[in-house]
């Protein structure tokens, strides 16, 4: 049965018409969406205008309240020109090096500037500038996402000498009493300190604090921890109970007081002027006051958890087991505060927008944690990080051929190293005692090879401990080479034959005969696996078994500090300039298990030079002095120095600035990000 056609129309129009009402209402429903999402595109762009001045308001309240701005006539603010009205953290350079004490400067303090003449500290002419949150070229809110690697037990910043929290998180959020020049680091620019006097015999040394420098908010409930809640300023007070905390033998940071071992103590004048007083004049103070150790504050540190005051009996104890530091936390007083820290998943530091200075151009940097090297490469092409740090192989591996590199939105940067990977024996093993028998060990190792399979060449062999960048470094003193004959005459003279012919050799030890067999004990990692794969393969030609023992780094650390281990390795970094040799290589650390001397090398010589370079001035004597001992070190072969090598820092152009203006400085380049920021959007 044929339908009605006037039904038939009425249908077809029905159904026109819930197409068109179907179809109204998706238009209206994406507008909707489109106009929901415009909406919250501009919220988040409020949003983050708002939280730009949320410090810059913080700080026209605080000077409010302190009395710097009193009302005009016509409604508007203006700054009181009296010369009693204490200055801005920022404005202390203005009198800095003035003859006379400033007005509103009362008693000792007063009295005391002028002691020594004039200002220690120097303004650096050649500072890397870096740009304004203004600059067009500038994204004020910009974040940079990028690799970690292994994170340590935790964050105590004395008893830490972990060199990936100096450069991811001490170099962002503490700042120290005084800054190295960028070209001349044997001088020095004001920082926390904006003036410094030293009497004629470098014993007494005078410091002039900026008043109203503000230690960031403690990141924690602080609902829990009420103790911890309010401003806080850093004071002289912090200074002295930093430097007191070093001294103490009992706090764990070995590595820190052998810099300090002349330091007789700190003296506090008032809240913004102490005074360090040596027991000797000694060249290693300078630095050591300067821009060693940067102060805590006390306010968290000299309290237990539940806010009580640590007994001076046994504060050392307390603090070396603080519980700030145990669960991840950090404050300081620099451009930057550490806002989260999981050592399981990532780190994350953010602009200190109260932060007395100029202001750094990234707001926020994420650094995610995992060990393996090679995953960092697939996150940063994946896009999730602004740079990666490719050695020289998986750079011609991975990038070169990249349309993203051949079109130039990814760009690289060579840069040097001023540390070097080392294969440490120790020394007091009774196979290692013998000098022999170490050098023999470095004849043996192809570093060349090891050069080229890890860095593709990028790089150059090194002969000890000082910087190959350093005036400190012999340039005539040539690295021992491979050779598998010298080294098999050496093994012989010490005494290593194979008299059963099993391919391995023997000698009597202890009144023991023992076979050359030994573990290395590394960390876990693609680096040191291949160094010591080519290393072993080449023992074997000589003689000498060596198992590898990859380890994760808590247990490896723990290894290191219980010296348990016959042959280990790491990487030191130095300053990359005239660098104190004590920590490492003098023998009055190797009592202390936290030292880096763990190898336990000891030798008469060696602690004379060192010492000798602690208490000479001269700058060319220097130069003489720690050459000499680098090469008595090189003669006794305690490490086999490998190499310093060249990476290549690869970065997204359309997340990073070009990271060479990271690499100005003399001492340590490039692990500071300030003169970099991230590009604001097209």
């Amino acid at each position: 049965m044929r339908d009605n056609p006037v039904l038939a129309l009425l249908k077809v129009v029905g159904i026109f018409m819930l197409v068109g009402v179907v179809g109204l209402s998706f238009w209206q429903n994406t507008k909707w969406e489109d106009r929901m999402e415009r909406l919250g595109t501009r919220i988040s762009g409020l949003e983050a205008v708002i939280d730009r001045q949320e410090g810059t308001i913080s700080k026209l309240d605080r000077t409010i309240r302190k009395g710097k701005f009193v009302q005009g006539g016509s409604g508007g603010g203006t700054a009181p020109t009296g010369e009693d009205v204490v200055p801005e953290p920022d404005q202390m350079e203005a009198i800095a090096w003035n003859d006379e004490p400033p007005k509103w400067m009362k008693g000792r303090a007063a009295k005391l500037w002028g002691s020594y003449g004039k200002n220690y500290l120097q303004p650096d002419p050649n500072w890397p500038e870096y740009p304004s949150l203004d600059d067009p070229r500038v994204d004020p809110d910009g974040k940079l996402t990028l690799w970690y690697g292994s994170a340590p037990a935790d964050l105590n910043p004395l008893t830490l000498s972990d060199g990936s929290v100096s450069r991811y998180i001490r170099v962002y959020c503490d700042e120290y009493l005084a800054a190295p020049h960028s070209q001349d680091p044997y001088k020095y620019k004001p920082s926390m300190a904006y003036r410094v006097e030293v009497s004629p015999d470098y014993k007494t040394w005078i410091f002039w604090l900026r008043p109203g420098v503000r230690w960031h908010t403690p990141q924690v409930d602080l609902n829990k921890y009420p103790h911890l809640k309010g401003e806080n300023f850093m004071t002289a007070h912090d200074w002295k109970f930093t430097f007191d905390l070093v001294l103490d033998g009992d706090v764990r940071a070995a590595h820190l007081r052998s810099y300090l071992k002349d330091l007789d103590r700190p003296e506090v004048v008032d809240d913004h002027c102490f005074i360090l007083h040596w027991n000797k004049s000694s060249f290693t103070s300078i630095g050591a006051n300067l821009n060693l150790v940067a102060a805590l504050p006390e306010f968290i540190y000299g309290y237990d958890e539940n806010g009580d005051a640590f007994d001076p009996a046994t504060r050392a104890s307390q603090f070396n087991e603080h519980w700030f530091g145990r669960d991840f936390h950090w404050v300081g007083t620099g451009p930057y505060y550490l806002a989260s820290y999981d050592p399981e998943t990532r780190m994350v530091v953010r602009r200190n927008d109260d932060y007395w200075g100029q202001l750094p151009t990234v707001k926020i940097i994420e650094r995610e944690m995992f060990p393996a090297r090679e995953l960092s490469y697939t996150k940063f092409e994946g896009g999730a990080f602004a740079y990666a740090s490719y050695l020289a192989p998986d750079f011609t591996k991975r990038i070169e051929n990249r349309e993203e590199f051949k079109s130039g939105k990814w760009a690289v940067h060579w840069a040097w190293s001023t540390g070097y990977p080392f294969i440490a024996y120790k020394n007091t093993h009774p196979f290692f005692r013998d000098v022999k028998v170490r050098t023999a060990m470095t004849y043996a190792c192809n570093r060349q090879r090891m050069l080229d399979v890890t860095q593709a060449g990028k790089g150059k062999i090194v002969t000890g401990p000082q910087s190959m960048h350093a005036p400190t470094y012999p340039k005539d003193l040539e690295p021992l080479p491979y050779d598998l004959e010298k080294a098999r005459a050496l093994l012989a003279e010490a005494g290593w034959t194979d008299a059963d012919g099993n391919g391995v050799l023997e000698r009597e030890v202890d009144g023991e005969v023992r076979e050359f067999r030994v573990k290395a004990m590394i960390p876990t990692t693609t680096f040191f696996k291949s160094l010591f794969e080519v290393f072993r393969e080449d023992l074997a030609k000589v003689g000498v078994r060596l198992e590898l023992e990859p380890l994760q780094w808590g247990q490896f650390s723990k290894r290191l500090s219980d010296r348990n281990f016959d042959i280990t390795a790491l990487f030191w970094d130095t300053t990359g300039w005239d660098s104190s040799m004590a920590q490492i290589w003098h023998s009055d650390q190797i009592e202390d298990p936290e030292s880096s001397n763990f190898i336990e090398f000891s030798d008469p010589e060696v602690d004379r030079l060192i010492d000798e370079a602690r208490y000479t001035f001269d700058l060319e004597k220097r130069v003489e002095i720690q050459s000499a001992a680098h090469k008595r070190i090189a003669s006794l072969q305690p490490y086999t120095f490998l190499f310093t090598v060249q990476s290549a820092f690869v970065y997204d152009t359309t997340k990073l600035s070009d990271p060479s203006k990271a690499d100005r400085w003399k001492s340590r380049p490039f692990i500071r990000l300030f003169p970099l920021y991230v590009p604001r959007a097209k």
